[in-house]
């Protein structure tokens, strides 16, 4: 036995049992200390909670809610009449516009229509003028009697200016001097000397 003790690995294996040995002694001594038995907990459970039912009403939220139906209402009937509106409103512009093309197909037509006629009673208000013209100034005055002003007056401007010197000299002196002839004479004088002052004017 000494022998052995002499024995350095001896004296380590001797040293580890001896540090176990302490080890296990103390876990035994010790385990309820280090390792306390677990105690009784008691657990709740809660149920669930139960969902609230809103079983509120008065007469100010029916009051409130007939009122927000009204205006929904009342909206959407404008709605609808604002739509008809917009239809109704496109159906006139359609038309204003059909109305506005046949005015000016019509307003084409008659400016057409002017000119043409325009052309016509200047041809014949020459022939006219040519043939009054060739006869004396007596026989021309008895013919203008018959006609109004303004057409002896269109007449007149297409002749020349000798034979309606001749024409208003008879005018005023037929009738041994008539107020009414002379008259007459000095208004369709005044007419000629107004339009050819308007045509000096468009040239």
């Amino acid at each position: 036995m000494s022998v052995l003790l002499t024995k350095s690995w001896f004296l380590a294996v001797l040293a580890l049992v001896i540090m176990l040995g302490t080890q296990v002694g103390s876990y035994v001594l010790y385990r309820d200390k280090i390792f306390p038995a677990d105690k009784d907990v008691l657990v709740i459970k809660r149920e669930d909670p139960s969902p609230i039912g809103w079983n509120f009403s008065s007469d100010d939220l029916k009051r409130l809610k007939s009122e927000l139906d009204k205006r929904v209402a009342k909206i959407a009937e404008r709605e609808a009449n604002l739509v008809t509106y917009e239809a109704r409103l496109q159906s006139d512009r359609i038309e204003i516009e059909e109305i506005k093309a046949e005015v000016e197909r019509m307003r084409d037509k008659l400016m057409k229509d002017i000119v043409e006629v325009e052309a016509w009673e200047g041809k014949n208000l020459k022939t006219l003028a040519d043939t009054y013209g060739n006869l004396d100034p007596e026989a021309t005055v008895s013919i203008f009697k018959e006609l109004d002003d303004a057409t002896v007056a269109k007449i007149l401007r297409f002749m020349k200016p000798a034979t309606i010197g001749d024409i208003l000299q008879e005018m005023a002196q037929q009738g041994g001097g008539n107020e009414a002839m002379i008259k007459r004479a000095a208004k369709l004088s005044n007419i000629l000397r107004l339009s050819r002052d308007d045509l000096q004017a468009k040239k």
